[in-house]
């Protein structure tokens, strides 16, 4: 039996934590033995995957590391903790810990997971200067690594291309299709949550970032009729009062805010959108999908495996005008009877299940 450390920030429900905890718990339990160390504690415990993974018998150890502290003494309390849980392999999932394991891990087989383009999406959350620097670091850490794992086979393309002398992997993030899968009564559902019965719903979810393109879905918005759609909102970010500010007046919109039901949104949905500048997979995408939801794609690399399904639709990146359009279609009667498509599409090829058996076959060859 292998035992399989996972070390990420924190156990925060984000895109690599899910993915982190989706792998860990949907392993073969005769051959491997998981656990997690994560550095810092959550802010909000209720949205932790903590009680989850402990609940499953996974051992997780957080070093209670602020910023400062990791800087100071965080390579000893790490070195410490993987000693005393003595790990076949260890797999970082983020930033600090893949640079944490390139800098104190070393006597270990080390897989590394890429969650993202790092070069472009450091460079549009934290800055030209400080992406950059970040990049160059993390690049560093990743040579390290034993193995290199992208979330994607776009991602695995994409960086052939750009770092041709180094090896990268890939496994698609898979989706929990026994939490995410379609309503038994949608009209019962959407009167539960509040939502109109007789309208086209359309929902957006994420962080409002540039990265995100938050504006563009909500340029779109006017351009369509009150009484026939209505527009959810899921999330916040730093862009959430500029949204607001261009949407302000329209019963037709709600801001739903962070909300730990997002399954039951997308369930209540119509369609979703994504207005992404740039994606590695955007696991959100086929979480809509598996619940029964077609969907309304930037037409980013990201989507590229998407094309020509019938549950799909695409416009030009931060064309709203497009977007409204392509909405428009599906008020006309576009994407009818494709909900079945999309769902398909997830629980053949996209599932946590289909996700844990590629670690566990790399987790095997190491």
């Amino acid at each position: 039996m292998k035992k399989i450390v996972y070390i990420i920030s924190t156990l925060k429900r984000t895109g690599p934590t899910n993915i982190l905890a989706g792998t860990a718990l949907n392993l073969d339990k005769k051959l491997f033995k998981p656990a997690v160390i994560t550095l810092s504690p959550e802010e909000d415990e209720q949205n932790s995957w903590k009680p989850e993974l402990e609940k499953a018998g996974i051992e997780v150890r957080c070093l209670n590391l602020s910023r400062l502290k990791g800087f100071l003494y965080g390579g000893r309390a790490l070195k410490r903790a993987a000693a005393e849980l003595n790990p076949d392999i260890v797999h970082t999932h983020c930033f600090r810990s893949a640079v944490f394991s390139a800098l104190y891990l070393g006597r270990y087989k080390r897989i590394a997971s890429v969650h993202c383009d790092y070069e472009v999406d450091f460079a549009l959350a934290y800055g030209k200067i400080k992406g950059f620097v970040m990049s160059k670091i993390f690049k560093r850490a990743l040579s390290a690594a034993d193995k290199r794992v992208c979330c994607s086979e776009m991602l695995k393309a994409l960086f052939r291309r750009k770092y041709p002398k180094t090896e990268y992997l890939y496994v698609n993030n898979g989706v929990d299709v026994q939490k995410f899968a379609p309503a038994e009564d949608k009209s019962a559902l959407r009167r539960s949550l509040g939502l109109p019965e007789d309208k086209k719903i359309f929902i957006w979810a994420g962080v409002f970032i540039p990265r995100k393109d938050i504006l563009s879905f909500a340029k779109a918005l006017p351009e369509l009729k009150e009484e026939d759609s209505f527009f959810i909102l899921c999330g916040d970010g730093p862009m959430l009062k500029q949204t607001e500010d261009l949407l302000k007046g329209r019963g037709n919109v709600l801001f739903a805010g962070h909300v730990n039901n997002v399954q039951d949104y997308f369930k209540a949905a119509d369609f979703y959108v994504s207005t992404s500048l740039s994606e590695s997979f955007h696991l959100t995408v086929y979480e809509a999908m598996a619940c029964g939801a077609p969907v309304i794609l930037s037409d980013i690399e990201a989507y590229c495996n998407l094309k020509g399904s019938k549950a799909a639709a695409f416009f030009e990146p931060g064309d709203y005008k497009a977007l409204s359009a392509q909405m428009f279609r599906t008020l006309d009667g576009g994407f009818k009877d494709c909900g079945d498509t999309a769902v398909n599409t997830v629980r053949q090829s996209y599932t946590l299940q289909t996700m844990a058996k590629g670690y566990q076959d790399i987790y095997l060859s190491l």
